[in-house]
């Protein structure tokens, strides 16, 4: 009997093993502690091996403890490993149990770095419609006929793939993280900010020109979209910011809803449709020109990365071009 309660100890503590061997990194050293209790109380049951009737209960007694042990450590450890697996998705990608980094990876990976997209643009134009690059693309030559001396830029993470795609490759199934970027002139000329100081009382859409703008490089519902958010915010007039002067940027969140209620899945039939889609706007005035950030989202996109999608639109900054 003392010999099968030893083996079955042994048997209880491998399936131990197997459960610690696929616990998260974080929990390793939380359950250090019952490991070595587990241990102590197989020790008594392989050496207390005593043909006593009393022993023989104590051996019992101690293999009964041990195995209730092991399977609540298993329930533990089983529903840790569960709540804690997305949060850890991000750190097993990257680390080694032991805390190195994988091989191939770099402090880059984990840093939040970004990358710079520019785009030119003409200070003058007698066009009637918007001047837009979308994803970065370099103006046509048709639309910069003008003397390009306006530069708009904005940065994207580094861990998103290069646009259109813009799939973020830190998740451990890549999924898209924005759905484009379009920076756009509007047509005319503006001697102050007085129209965006109005925006939200003459309406977003027409501050800031959507009807000038072609159709497609925004959700087309968004001239009726609600404005759920808008703020003004100072920056430097320039990258190297030596002449002290600011800029002000007017940034509006725009909540879409779809074309056709009935054709959202999130249709509760209450008389008014769920959103389908984010524009994170940033628009502002140089050279008498009105120069607008657009960043276009899904609502499961938001969902993922509304963080990074913010900071892209935050990032927007215009400056006079150099040679």
């Amino acid at each position: 009997m003392p010999y099968f309660c030893s083996c079955t100890t042994l048997i209880a503590l491998a399936s131990l093993t197997s459960v610690l061997a696929f616990a998260p990194t974080k929990s390793s050293t939380k359950f250090s502690h019952i490991v070595e209790s587990t241990r102590f109380v197989s020790k008594t049951n392989i050496f207390s091996q005593s043909s006593d009737d009393a022993d023989v209960q104590i051996n019992r007694r101690n293999f009964i403890s041990g195995s209730l042990l092991t399977g609540l450590i298993a329930q533990v450890l089983t529903a840790d490993s569960q709540g804690a697996l997305a949060a850890d998705d991000l750190t097993s990608q990257m680390f080694n149990e032991d805390g190195s980094l994988k091989d191939g990876m770099t402090l880059k990976d984990i840093e939040a770095k970004d990358r710079t997209i520019a785009v030119s643009f003409p200070s003058s134009s007698e066009s009637s419609a918007a001047i837009v690059s979308v994803d970065g693309q370099v103006l046509q030559s048709s639309q910069s006929s003008g003397a390009s001396s306006i530069k708009a830029s904005y940065t994207v993470p580094e861990k998103w793939t290069a646009a259109p795609d813009y799939l973020d490759t830190l998740l451990s199934v890549r999924k898209k993280s924005c759905d484009r970027i379009a920076v756009y002139q509007v047509p005319g000329t503006f001697k102050d900010f007085s129209i965006l100081d109005k925006a939200t009382t003459i309406g977003v859409a027409k501050a800031l020109g959507f009807s000038s703008i072609e159709a497609g490089t925004f959700p087309k519902t968004l001239p009726a979209a609600d404005t759920v958010s808008g703020r003004k915010v100072n920056k430097a007039s320039s990258t190297n910011g030596e002449d002290g002067e600011k800029r002000q940027y007017y940034e509006f969140d725009m909540a879409v809803a779809p074309d056709v209620c009935g054709a959202s899945a999130d249709n509760l039939g209450l008389g008014f449709c769920p959103y389908e889609s984010i524009v994170l706007l940033s628009a502002t005035i140089i050279d008498g020109k009105m120069m607008v950030c657009g960043v276009t989202c899904t609502k499961d996109e938001w969902k993922r990365s509304n963080a990074d999608l913010k900071r892209v639109r935050n990032s927007f900054f215009v400056e006079h071009a150099t040679a």
